[in-house]
């Protein structure tokens, strides 16, 4: 393991512990969690899974197989994403009578039309 990989592992445990801790004392005084705590469990998540996943192997990362790996979990983060979205507008839409959501709309529609956007973008690069 590099000097600097094992600076970060340690830089991202104590950022964990540090945050861990102060999360606790929330449910110990019965305060609720915010949008900036929920940002920031899901940060953490995000950052250990990386660490989880390829660990000390950057190199695979870069090669055929990782760019092959991270290619088709993008393809599938991206079709959850969009599915997710579709279910929860319909859900807010038709069970909750919240037919004025706009801004779940409008990440419904992003999320609809950004994959055929970059394809095309995408195909004008590569091709010409």
């Amino acid at each position: 393991m590099k000097k600097k990989d094992m600076i970060w592992l340690v830089v991202l445990g104590v950022i964990t512990l540090y945050f861990g801790s102060t999360l606790v004392s929330y449910f110990r005084t019965g305060d609720t969690l915010g949008i900036p705590e929920f940002l920031l469990i899901i940060g953490l998540v995000i950052a250990w899974s990386e660490v989880i996943t390829w660990g000390t192997r950057r190199e695979v990362q870069k090669d055929e197989m990782g760019k092959e790996i991270i290619k088709k979990s993008n393809h599938i983060s991206y079709n959850i994403l969009f599915i997710s979205l579709l279910i929860i507008w319909i859900i807010d839409y038709l069970f909750l009578g919240n037919e004025k959501n706009y801004p779940l709309f409008i990440a419904l529609c992003l999320a609809y039309i950004i994959n055929p956007v970059a394809q095309f973008i995408l195909v004008k690069k590569h091709i010409g």
